[in-house]
């Protein structure tokens, strides 16, 4: 006998559908524009990549 519970199709339908929700909804999500988060003295997103390592020495 294993321990594994039974399958659950219902439970497992509703998460689905949860997720495809949750997917929809980062979708819908729309960055706001640089200049007006610089108008309103918010902080802007940095695109660039992290580096490595400390910068090297001048």
């Amino acid at each position: 006998m294993t321990d594994q519970p039974a399958h659950d199709d219902d439970l497992l339908r509703r998460s689905q559908e949860a997720i495809d929700e949750a997917k929809t909804a980062a979708a819908d999500m729309v960055e706001p524009d640089e200049d007006d988060l610089i108008d309103e003295d918010l902080p802007v997103a940095d695109d660039a990549e992290p580096a490595d390592g400390p910068a090297p020495a001048p």
